[in-house]
This record gives structure tokens, sequence and C-alpha cells, in this order.
């Protein structure tokens, strides 16, 4: 990004990156949460052509599938607070200006005070991992 900035004479761009996310809790199932955060996406062409592109194994006739291989890449997160926290800081290690925490598929699963605890406990423990 730095050199094509420079080529053209322009500023390099910011890089922001939207990161599905959700704590591994009793009752809850990674695919599925997966799926609720990404089924639109994962059935559009475009989407699943980008994600290829990154080296997942997807086509937008099984979503179903995709939701799977976000998990199992670490494309949609998992785990314990701090594990996600983690893996969020190699987003920040890679040269990611920001990093937007998505917990839409929790929420439409299992609502929002669900939605809300989690990412109140990946961010503390965000912010402990940098103190």
């Amino acid at each position: 990004m730095a050199k094509g900035a420079a080529e053209s004479g322009r500023p390099v761009p910011r890089m922001v990156t939207v990161v599905h996310a959700a704590v591994d809790r009793p009752g809850r199932h990674a695919y599925r949460l997966a799926f609720a955060a990404a089924h639109v996406h994962l059935a559009g062409p475009h989407y699943c052509d980008m994600l290829r592109r990154a080296g997942l194994r997807v086509h937008h006739s099984r979503p179903g599938l995709g939701a799977r291989a976000l998990v199992d890449s670490g494309v949609f997160l998992y785990g314990t607070p701090g594990n996600i926290a983690a893996q969020l800081a190699e987003f920040d290690r890679a040269g990611v200006d920001e990093v937007v925490v998505n917990v839409a598929g929790l929420y439409s699963e299992h609502g929002r005070p669900d939605a809300v605890r989690d990412l109140q406990e990946i961010l503390a423990a965000c912010r402990e991992a940098t103190n």
C-alpha cells in the first residue's frame, strides 16, 4: 500500500478490518455463529472469490461449509477472551490501523446481553494485553 500511495502521490490509506468473534461458552457452536454472522456474504460469488484468493476453500453455493472454513482458518475468532485478544493483536503487528470486533453472529443467535458481555470481555482482554 505504501508503494502504491507513493507512486500515486497520495498518503498511505488507513487499513481497517472487521473481524467476527465470539467467546466459547457452553451451548454455543462456532460454525453456527459464523454462519449467522456471514451467511449472506458467503452466498455471494464475489465474497467467496475474495476468500478463495486468500486461501480458503469456499463456494457461494455452500455457505454452511464456508462458515466452517471461516472458523477453521481463524477468520472468525472463537475461544477465550484472552485467545481472541491475542489473535486480534496479530492484526496490529500486520499493520492494520483499526480492527472492528463484530459480534453480530452472536447477537443474532443469543441476543444483545450475550453479545455485549462477549464484547466487553474481549475488549478488557485486549486492554490487559497492552498494559
